[in-house]
């Protein structure tokens, strides 16, 4: 059941009646409602509202003001949830707002394109998923080649400590290789949620996929750089996972765009000399499976679960910018795993541990 506002058409008052019906009845005057009827007049009835909050929204997307758009765009959803140029509207927003938000920008983008017939509509959704990625790529190749130096005298000085465990301790606590790696997988699903026909016809596209090429190709390697502060190199499989995305991404691109900048070449990864009497070690660099690894995942079901992703976000955005925090999910990486084994077939168990997230999630959402 879910209560709607609307007005009786009698008396004028503000009742609640629940949606899923066909009509119900004023607590006021006691007068019949035709409850989409009474739906069908206020989207009427505020169009003017609809018309001044996207031109606002909109207006907030330019400024870079993903928030105020994010907002602007469910105050339109709240009158009119089939509303297409508002579900644009909120896809946009969300790829102004901070951190990596790709599934969600995808969903948005998504229920804009079911509910529309517009080509003008449809290629705004396009050009926006595709337009964003070379900027998140971008911002993925900063943080991953921030601090290095910081990062190759602390791998020295635990060289001396933990002869035999260093690099893995290193990685264990290097929270802006972890976090940015996780990000950066995320990125291509906003690719790949633009048919390759409409690559493969419109140029505009193609030459943005060409971008989003060199960007995949350019965080590879500054990915293997953060690894070589470690001794590391990336795995045959992290390697092959990573051409296959690369092969993925340019699918749809005519030939004339497929030169050798953007060929799978460029990715020498594990072309690292060894330091004097330091054996080099392989890093397990192949993608976050979606399994249920972790609690959270082993609950819901899914590692792209909407309340996965929320916790996820509360993680980067929140928990990563504190030393408690980063405590805290040290010790979640470390004792989860077993935990969310057991979990896989305790459905009790799961029941109960989803009431007590669903709640926290709850607040997350109202807060956030």
């Amino acid at each position: 059941m879910s209560l709607i506002d609307i007005k009786c058409p009698n008396c004028g008052a503000s009742i609640q009646l629940d949606n899923s019906r066909e009509s119900g009845f004023c607590s006021y005057c006691g007068s019949k409602v035709q409850i989409q009827e009474a739906i069908n007049k206020i989207k009427i009835d505020r169009s003017g509202d609809i018309e001044k909050y996207l031109s606002i929204g909109f207006a907030a997307t330019e400024m870079g003001n993903g928030q105020e758009a994010y907002d602007y765009a469910n105050k339109i959803l709240e009158i009119d949830s089939q509303n297409a140029d508002a579900w644009e509207l909120k896809m946009s927003g969300i790829g102004c707002m901070p951190g990596y938000n790709c599934y969600q920008m995808v969903a948005a983008g998504n229920k804009a394109l079911e509910l529309t017939t517009s080509s003008e509509i449809r290629n705004k959704v396009y050009i926006a998923l595709l337009s964003i990625s070379p900027f998140y790529l971008q911002n993925a190749y900063n943080e991953l080649l921030q601090d290095l130096q910081i990062q190759k005298d602390l791998y020295e000085s635990y060289r001396k400590l933990y002869p035999s465990t260093a690099a893995e301790r290193m990685l264990k606590e290097d929270f802006i290789l972890m976090s940015t790696y996780e990000n950066m997988v995320q990125i291509p699903t906003l690719r790949f949620a633009v048919p390759d026909e409409e690559i493969e016809k419109n140029e505009e596209f193609a030459e943005i996929t060409v971008e989003i090429a060199k960007g995949w190709i350019t965080c590879g390697l500054a990915l293997n750089e953060r690894y070589k502060t470690y001794n590391m190199y990336f795995s045959d499989e992290g390697l092959e996972y990573w051409k296959d995305i690369l092969e993925k991404i340019k699918r749809g691109l005519p030939d004339k765009y497929l030169t050798q900048e953007i060929s799978s070449d460029n990715l020498n990864l594990n072309q690292l000399p060894p330091k004097p009497n330091t054996p080099r070690r392989r890093v397990n660099n192949s993608p976050p499976k979606n399994e249920g690894c972790y609690i959270a995942t082993a609950v819901y079901g899914s590692y792209e679960a909407p309340e996965v992703i929320i916790l996820r976000q509360f993680r980067d955005n929140t928990l990563k910018k504190s030393y408690l925090g980063r405590w805290f999910i040290k010790m979640y990486y470390y004792l989860s795993p077993p935990i969310a084994e057991k979990l896989k077939n305790a459905k009790f168990i799961n029941k109960f541990i989803r009431s007590l997230l669903n709640k926290w999630i709850k607040h997350l959402r109202k807060k956030h």
